[in-house]
C-alpha cells in the first residue's frame, strides 16, 4: 500500500482534492530532478475519496493500493505501446496480401490501433474514476487547519 502526505485544497461531497509534493519514493531515483511524471512540477493534485472527513487546509495521509497503481500504470503506459507494436506487425503482415506497401500498412494499422487504445483508455479512465478501489483515499488527518482556527478564535 502506497501512502503520501498532502494538503487538502478543496472538498466536494465525498471527495477531496489533495496537493501532494514529489513523492518520497522518488528520493532514491537518479532521474528525480529530470522527471516530468508530475507534469514538470514538484507537486500534483490528487482527487481522493475523503473517508477521514478532512476539510480544506488539513494536512492528510492518503493511500492507494499497490495493485491498483500497477494496474493503472499498465493500462495507461504499456497498453498503448503494445497496441502500437501489434498494429505495426499486423500491418506489415497484411499489407502485401492486399497489395499495399508493407510500411504504409504498418503505419496505418499502428496509428489505428493506437487511436482505438486511447479511446478505450478514456472510457476505462472514466469508469475507474468512479471506483473506490482504484482511487486514492484520505485515511487520516495529520493536522487540522479548522481545529487550529477554532483555538485562535
Amino acid at each position: 500500500m502506497n501512502t503520501e502526505e498532502g494538503t487538502v485544497v478543496k472538498v466536494e461531497g465525498e471527495k477531496a482534492w489533495v496537493l501532494i509534493h514529489q513523492s518520497t519514493m522518488c528520493d532514491h531515483c537518479n532521474s528525480k530532478d529530470a522527471c516530468h511524471t508530475l507534469g514538470g512540477d514538484k507537486e500534483i493534485e490528487a482527487e481522493s475519496f475523503n473517508t477521514a472527513g478532512a476539510h480544506a487546509g488539513d494536512r492528510v495521509l492518503i493511500k492507494i493500493k499497490t495493485k491498483s497503481l500497477l494496474g493503472i500504470a499498465f493500462i495507461f503506459y504499456m497498453f498503448p505501446a503494445i497496441a502500437l507494436l501489434c498494429g505495426a506487425i499486423i500491418g506489415m503482415k497484411l499489407g502485401p496480401r492486399y497489395r499495399v506497401d508493407p510500411e504504409l500498412a504498418a503505419l496505418l494499422s499502428a496509428v489505428t490501433a493506437f487511436t482505438i487504445t486511447l479511446i478505450l483508455i478514456v472510457l476505462i479512465g472514466k469508469k475507474l474514476k468512479r471506483s473506490r478501489e482504484h482511487m486514492p483515499e484520505v485515511v487520516r488527518i495529520l493536522s487540522s487547519e479548522s481545529k487550529n482556527n477554532d483555538l485562535i478564535s
